[in-house]
């Protein structure tokens, strides 16, 4: 058994140590804990502050850069596209403000936007039931299409190429001002194949639906940051889809280009699965700036060199092979 005399010692220690440690704690320890949280606080704020700055400085980089893009863009992309047509393709996870902000820059430079089709979640739906509702209507199309899809082409690309043959062709509208007069030469093959993607559910198409206008010569696909909760099987498949629908908007127009901000070329996005793309992205030119004025030219220099059969990849991404396309030469306005 432990005796009395056992717990007044434990006792009188424990209470020892609390006073030594009250002692240290209120003088010399107190002192040197305080100076170095003291330190620690001087040193974080500095910190803070320099950050803080640095910050400012960049959004007021930003800001300036944008201002001159903005001031230089009339005089630099004057009539560089003028009487071409432009197929505008919105993926569904696009910036709705980014593509009007393109379509107004399309139209500066002289294009007519003649179409601007959204493509639709069931377009991507792994869902069994939309798999074969996807099914059914590329068997509806297939048919229809002036150019017949290979007979062993999947799902994805008799689709893509369905609506790459109703937005995009290779000869230029014969029409000097499209919209004044957008009854000139309408395509009733295009009416028919959009409007059977309409009824799936699978497009939108804002413009140029009645009457559908003569089809347009370039492409520009916008896209925007990948989802995050997508699966790796969806992912699979979205990319799939994409691939497809850019192959043919190239195949059967002059060029085809992919534009977003630079979410779209972090993995999963639409620009990062053209960039891993050799064949594609040696084609099919990639924009990934697309949310600011400099992007929004980059995209339009971008379609006037597809024209001339050239390509790139461009913006500030770590994927991009440039900054920008090569600089055309000033076009007369005579």
């Amino acid at each position: 058994m432990i005796d009395f005399r056992y717990h007044v010692v434990s006792l009188v220690s424990v209470f020892l140590a609390l006073a030594v440690g009250i002692v240290l704690g209120a003088g010399p320890l107190n002192e040197g804990i305080s100076t170095g949280i003291t330190d620690q606080v001087r040193q974080l704020t500095t910190e803070k502050n320099a950050l803080r700055t640095e910050r400012d400085e960049a959004l007021a980089t930003t800001e300036q850069q944008d201002a001159w893009a903005e001031a230089v863009a009339p005089a630099l992309l004057a009539r560089q596209l003028a009487g071409r047509g432009v197929a505008v393709v919105e993926l569904p996870g696009a910036d709705s403000s980014q593509v009007d902000a393109s379509v107004e820059q399309l139209q500066a430079a002289g294009a007519n936007v003649s179409s601007r089709v959204t493509l639709q979640d069931a377009w991507f739906d792994g869902a069994r039931s939309a798999v074969e509702d996807r099914r059914e209507t590329a068997a509806a199309l297939a048919g229809q299409l002036p150019l017949a899809p290979a007979p062993d082409a999947g799902t994805e690309d008799v689709l893509a190429s369905a609506l790459a043959q109703a937005l995009v062709s290779t000869e230029p509208a014969p029409v000097e001002n499209p919209s004044e007069n957008p009854e000139q030469n309408p395509d009733e093959s295009a009416r028919t194949v959009l409007g059977t993607l309409s009824e799936a559910g699978l497009v939108d198409v804002q413009d140029g639906t009645d009457p559908v206008p003569a089809r347009a010569t370039l492409a520009l696909v916008v896209g925007g940051a990948p989802d995050p909760d997508a699966t790796d099987a969806v992912r699979g498949s979205t990319a799939q889809a994409w691939t497809a629908l850019l192959r043919e908007l190239d195949g059967a127009g002059a060029g085809a280009v992919l534009a977003g901000p630079p979410e779209a070329a972090a993995d999963g996005g639409p620009l990062a699965v053209l960039r891993a793309d050799a064949d594609l992205s040696a084609a099919v030119s990639g924009v990934d700036d697309l949310d600011s004025p400099i992007g929004r030219i980059n995209a339009v220099l971008a379609l006037r060199q597809q024209l001339t059969g050239g390509a790139g990849q461009y913006g500030s991404a770590d994927s991009a092979t440039d900054v920008s396309p090569p600089l055309p030469a000033p076009v007369s306005a005579t």
